[in-house]
């Protein structure tokens, strides 16, 4: 697949336009190491020294294009799934429900025998709030997000490792 592919992604419903336009926040090039503290900060340093910068950029519709993609040639693929779940800010639910249907969907698409989900992060954004910690609001910058290492990723999933279907 390719992006140059414009005129196949020009099919268009009023349901879902073949492109939008959106502003994403991306990391701003800066002389040291960014940081940010997730709990208070030492005296006199700012809880962030993050800088964003923004890009205006196309999202393009890729459904007209979800039976040319290949999970093995693109490290990708576009699959319609309905969902049960009827209440995504309910973790219970989403647990309860969605990790399994997650799970039949992944092992139909890749052929795997078992499919490990170990977490999952619900962002939303509370209005009014200007101290969201211990809560998920939105990602404010895109990107691509540091890979867990092995170590890392090992004890997070330790908790849940006996649930895998």
């Amino acid at each position: 697949m390719s992006l140059n592919r414009k005129a196949d992604l020009t099919a268009t419903s009023s349901q879902h336009p073949a492109v939008v336009e959106a502003v994403l926040n991306y990391l701003a090039p800066t002389k040291e190491r960014p940081r940010t503290y997730t709990n208070d900060p030492p005296p006199g340093e700012p809880r962030t020294t993050v800088l964003s910068e923004a890009h205006v950029l196309p999202i393009w519709n890729l459904r007209p294009l979800a039976s040319s993609v290949s999970l093995d040639r693109e490290g990708f693929s576009l699959v319609h799934h309905d969902t049960a779940v009827a209440d995504f800010y309910d973790d219970d639910e989403v647990k309860a429900v969605y990790y399994p249907e997650v799970e039949r969907a992944l092992k139909d698409v890749t052929g795997g025998d078992r499919v490990f989900i170990f977490d999952h992060t619900t962002r939303r954004h509370i209005p009014g709030a200007e101290d969201n910690r211990g809560r998920y609001p939105p990602a404010g910058r895109s990107g691509s997000r540091r890979p867990y290492g092995e170590i890392r990723s090992a004890a997070r999933a330790r908790p849940s490792a006996g649930r895998g279907r």
